[in-house]
């Protein structure tokens, strides 16, 4: 390219290349400051027909953190990969009622199918659909929120005959009372972040929440108090809190895997494909990585009080035209360019601009396989994936063998039996309600890969309780 040829804008000029110096700009992102500030208080809500709702827990700074957290990880093929291997692995053979008897001080398990009340409560609940959900909240969040149901008969009829899963994107927590130490309601609301609660379109329902630690002794208070009620008068509906705990949360919990993002290597592995696609469109080399911060010309319009668009569309070409200025000359090793800075949240300073040379040019092709390579395996790292499992990194063939892919689903399904127990517990409460037979358990069977040899499928399944 020729020192006189136009610069290149992307779109919204978040991207760039500057011919003559050879400089790619791009915007950089500080994804960690979505934690660097605390939940936001708890604010009022409008609830249709209940004018003393207690106040909203939000979640995160502007009440949005699920959105938030779920726009970023769709944008990286790395993270949406191992969090739906998770998922996956965790659902094994589906949600199986059982019956565990002991021979020999072993445990025999067999299919639940001779109790009529049971095996209906099982077809009319689509439990497998039920069990997805919640697998997919559980891993995203550490939350989720089970909602159970009555029917509308009395006494010794009256049962709980439904089981649904309540989107964690759009639940949210009341106030914990301080009286009893419960979280009193569940809000439902599909807007959170976005719009406020109100009684015509955009409706917030509230449903009565169960004690954390004891909800079936909770729920069992509930229906005594509720006995000689009519159905209209009785409540009849309860999220059933289940998380998968960490430390000092007591509402919405923090998945360990969030360090991704906050330790900054989320930022650095949406940047190598952003980069690899500039380069490739525009077969260019790069000598100079200019690094904008977000809301770079937003920032600079606000000061210089510019408002036109055609006036907007000039500052921009301006400033890379600056830029461009400055890069030129013979050695730019150790200039640095001044301009201005913001805090984030935290109060820390953060320049608005930072210049990166490139050690050797990068041409199009094949660069930053290696770079690609160690974040994925930082990724799946923190996300608990063996990479071999989920897709051979860039680079190398790190292909494993079948033994040792076995071996690892095996260890991995393992591991994930802690994230099955806690989707169980609704169920464990509905048979106490219910009173369904005490040999009665729930599992959820492994899939346990095998030789041809053993099994015509290639596979096994095995239950555990």
């Amino acid at each position: 390219m020729k020192d006189g040829e136009e610069i290149i804008i992307g779109v919204n000029a978040t991207t760039a290349y500057i011919p003559g110096v050879n400089a790619a700009v791009l915007t950089a992102s500080d994804s960690s400051n979505i934690f660097a500030t605390p939940d936001a208080l708890p604010v009022p809500v409008n609830v249709p027909g209940f004018p003393e709702a207690p106040l909203v827990v939000p979640w995160g700074e502007s009440n949005n953190l699920p959105q938030q957290i779920t726009d970023k990880v769709y944008q990286l093929p790395q993270m949406t990969a191992n969090l739906w291997f998770n998922i996956l692995a965790s659902y094994g053979d589906g949600i199986r009622p059982v019956r565990v008897t002991y021979e020999n001080n072993q445990a025999v398990i067999t299919p639940y199918t001779d109790n009529p009340e049971v095996s209906r409560f099982f077809e009319e609940n689509d439990m497998q659909n039920y069990l997805l959900e919640q697998l997919s909240d559980l891993h995203w969040f550490f939350n989720v929120f089970p909602e159970i149901i009555f029917n509308k008969e009395n006494g010794n009829l009256r049962k709980i005959v439904e089981i649904r899963n309540k989107e964690a994107t759009f639940s949210r927590w009341a106030k914990i009372d301080p009286a009893s130490g419960r979280i009193p309601y569940h809000y439902y609301f599909a807007y959170w972040g976005e719009y406020q609660p109100d009684e015509l379109e955009r409706i917030c329902t509230a449903t009565p929440v169960l004690d954390f630690h004891n909800p079936v002794r909770h729920l069992r208070q509930i229906m005594e108090e509720d006995r000689d009620k009519s159905w209209e008068n009785r409540r009849n509906r309860f999220i059933v809190p289940v998380t998968f705990p960490t430390p000092g949360r007591n509402y919405y919990q923090k998945p360990y895997w969030y360090s991704i993002i906050e330790s900054g290597w989320y930022d650095f592995a949406i940047k190598i494909p952003a980069f690899k696609k500039a380069l490739m469109d525009n077969q260019i080399t790069v000598k100079y990585i200019v690094y904008l911060a977000p809301g770079y010309f937003e920032e600079i319009f606000r000061r210089e009080k510019l408002v036109d668009e055609k006036l907007q569309t000039a500052r921009i070409k301006k400033e890379y035209a600056d830029i461009k200025k400055f890069l030129q000359g013979a050695d730019k090793a150790g200039r640095s360019i001044i301009t201005f800075q913001k805090f984030d949240p935290s109060g820390k300073p953060y320049p608005m601009i930072s210049i990166e040379q490139v050690k050797s040019e990068k041409a199009a092709g094949g660069d930053y396989i290696e770079d690609s390579e160690e974040v994925s395996n930082i990724i799946a790292y923190a996300m608990m994936v063996q990479p071999s499992l989920v897709g051979s990194s860039p680079g190398k063939n790190k292909t494993i063998s079948g033994t040792e892919a076995r071996e690892l689903f095996i260890l991995k399904q393992a591991i994930l039996k802690p994230f099955r127990d806690r989707i169980l517990r609704p169920l464990y409460l509905i048979k106490a309600i219910n009173q369904w037979p005490a040999d009665l358990q729930f599992t959820i069977p492994n899939i346990e890969l095998t030789t041809l040899d053993n099994s015509k499928t290639g596979s096994v399944t095995k239950a555990s309780v």
